[in-house]
């Protein structure tokens, strides 16, 4: 008997440690924000809102036309309203010479709102961002973007760096032309 309970622990331990689910945490790569090295340009405050099904904190994976996967293991590290408007105001500013875009909230700044409505993972092999830009305080006119890009890969690490190639297209289709 007394061999018998500490195998049954050990065995207990080991199922239990199988069983377990650890969760991962994800960052979008680009998104430590680095200020342009010139600083003759316009201020921007850049505003990223997100539907409201991609404030839940999970990755998203759509895996049929008609329904989305919200990971419960993948997670995102931070809000990714947060993340996204990090990572695409350094796209931005890489993009435009005349504006400067910035996270956060400078006084009498011109506003770009970012809204994005599809941020996601698909079963075809796809990633895909869809939004559209608004302006405030400048004659610059807002656009639609429909981002689709082919992740390198399985998985959700790579999932995540399509959705960062991603916003580097979303960047492209909504800067100013200056």
């Amino acid at each position: 008997m007394k061999i018998l309970l500490p195998l049954v622990c050990a065995a207990t331990l080991a199922l239990s440690a199988c069983a377990s689910n650890s969760v991962t945490y994800y960052q979008l790569p680009g998104s430590n924000y680095q200020l342009p090295a010139t600083s003759q340009r316009t201020p921007v405050q850049l505003k990223v809102v997100l539907a409201e099904r991609l404030n839940q904190g999970n990755l998203v994976y759509q895996d049929s036309p008609t329904t989305l996967h919200f990971a419960q293991q993948h997670l995102w590290a931070d809000d990714l309203g947060n993340e996204i408007s990090l990572a695409l105001a350094n796209e931005l500013n890489k993009q435009s010479a005349h504006y400067l875009f910035t996270p956060e909230s400078k006084p009498k700044a011109a506003t770009l709102t970012v809204y994005i409505q599809s941020f996601q993972g698909s079963y075809d092999g796809y990633i895909y961002i869809n939004g559209y830009s608004s302006w405030l305080g400048t004659d610059e006119t807002g656009q639609n973007f429909n981002v689709r890009i082919a992740q390198q890969g399985n998985g959700y690490s790579n999932m995540v760096k399509a959705l960062a190639q991603g916003l580097t297209s979303v960047a492209q289709s909504i800067a100013p032309y200056n």
